[in-house]
C-alpha cells in the first residue's frame, strides 16, 4: 500500500463520493477510481459497496479507515519530526579530560539554560577511546586532542593549548629530556593519550627510556607528581584549576611538544540540530577565532 493510495481512500470515505473526493484532491475522477481498484486489488477486498450512483464503506472498508488514518498521521508526524530544525532528544558528547574540567564548565551550564529540550550527556575518555566512538556512532560530538586524518569526519579547531612539564619541586629547570636521568618515571593516561604519547616520543627522541605509571584523573596524577613520583605533560590550562599548583614546578618545553590544538569532531553523515547548537553555545569562547571548519582527510596541522 502507498500513502497516496490510503489518502484517496480516506478522502473518497470523508467526502462520500468520487467526485467530490477528486475536486478537492485535484485529480480526475477516473485517476480516483483506478487508484481505489488497485488497493482493492492490493488487498483482495472489496473497500465499498456500490449501489447506483453512490457508494459507501464496505465493513473492510470502515476497518481500513481507521487504520489508514492513523498510518497517515503517524508519516506526518514523521515528515515534521525529521525536518525540526529545533534541538531536542539527547546530545551525547565525548571531551578528554583535560578540557572538559578546565574548560566545560560554563559552557555545559549555558547549553543548559539556552537548550533545556536536550538531554546532554558526557563521556569522559582519551583522545584515541573519543575518535573511535564518534566513528562507530556512539558519540555525537567529541572534544579531542590533535585528531588524526579520516574522511568520514569534520574538525572544528576550538582551543590552542600550551602543554607543560611539571614536576615536584625542585631547584633545577628542565629544558630537555637529558634533565630527566636515564630512566625518569612519566605519568599518564592510556596509550591512547595524545599528551602522554607526546612525552613519550620526546623522551624516546633522546634515547631515554622512561617508566609509565598509568593515572587517569588529572587531578590524582598532579597529587602524585606533588608526592614526588615522577613528571607529565598537561595543558597548562589545567593547572588554574588544581588547588595546589604551589606544590609544582612548571617547565615550559620546545614549541614542538608544547603546542597543541583542541578540536570539536563529528561525522559529516549525522548532523542533528542538537549538535549544531552545543558547537554555537561552544564557539564564543573558543580561543581560535579564524579557524574554518575541515574535512578530516585534509591535510591537519595544528594552527
Amino acid at each position: 500500500m502507498e500513502l497516496s493510495d490510503l489518502t484517496i481512500f480516506c478522502k473518497v470515505i470523508e467526502t462520500g463520493g468520487i467526485s467530490s473526493a477528486a475536486q478537492q484532491l485535484n485529480r480526475v475522477p477516473s485517476n480516483i477510481t483506478s487508484r481505489i481498484q488497485k488497493l482493492e486489488a492490493e488487498l483482495n477486498k472489496p473497500l465499498f459497496i456500490r449501489e447506483r450512483n453512490r457508494l459507501r464503506a464496505s465493513p473492510a472498508g470502515n476497518k481500513l479507515f481507521g487504520y489508514a488514518k492513523n498510518i497517515l498521521s503517524m508519516a506526518e508526524q514523521a515528515l515534521d519530526e525529521l525536518n525540526e530544525n529545533t534541538p531536542s532528544g539527547s546530545l551525547r558528547l565525548g571531551s578528554v579530560e583535560a578540557v572538559a574540567a578546565s574548560r566545560l564548565s560554563t559552557v555545559l551550564m549555558d547549553f543548559h539554560q539556552q537548550v533545556n529540550s536536550v538531554d546532554l550527556e558526557l563521556t569522559i575518555n582519551p583522545t584515541g577511546d573519543l575518535l573511535e566512538k564518534v566513528l562507530a556512532g556512539q558519540l555525537d560530538l567529541a572534544l579531542i586532542s590533535d585528531p588524526v586524518a579520516d574522511t568520514r569526519l569534520i574538525v572544528q579547531p576550538i582551543f590552542q593549548e600550551t602543554l607543560v612539564l611539571v614536576s615536584a619541586l625542585r631547584e633545577d629547570v628542565i629544558t630537555s629530556p637529558t634533565d630527566l636521568g636515564n630512566n625518569p618515571t612519566i605519568l599518564g593516561f592510556s596509550r591512547q593519550c595524545i599528551y602522554r604519547t607526546r612525552l613519550a616520543q620526546w623522551l624516546k627522541g633522546a634515547e631515554v627510556i622512561p617508566k609509565i605509571v598509568e593515572i587517569n584523573s588529572y587531578f590524582a596524577l598532579l597529587n602524585c607528581i606533588t608526592a614526588g613520583m615522577g613528571v607529565a605533560l598537561v595543558p597548562e590550562k589545567l593547572l588554574d584549576c588544581y588547588p595546589f599548583v604551589e606544590g609544582l614546578k612548571v617547565h615550559a618545553l620546545p614549541e614542538h611538544i608544547s603546542q597543541t590544538t583542541t578540536c570539536l569532531i563529528w561525522r559529516k553523515d549525522s548532523v542533528k540540530p542538537s549538535m549544531t547548537a552545543f558547537r554555537e553555545t561552544l564557539m564564543p569562547v573558543s580561543n581560535i577565532k579564524e579557524a574554518s571548519l575541515l574535512r578530516l582527510g585534509e591535510p591537519w596541522q595544528p594552527v
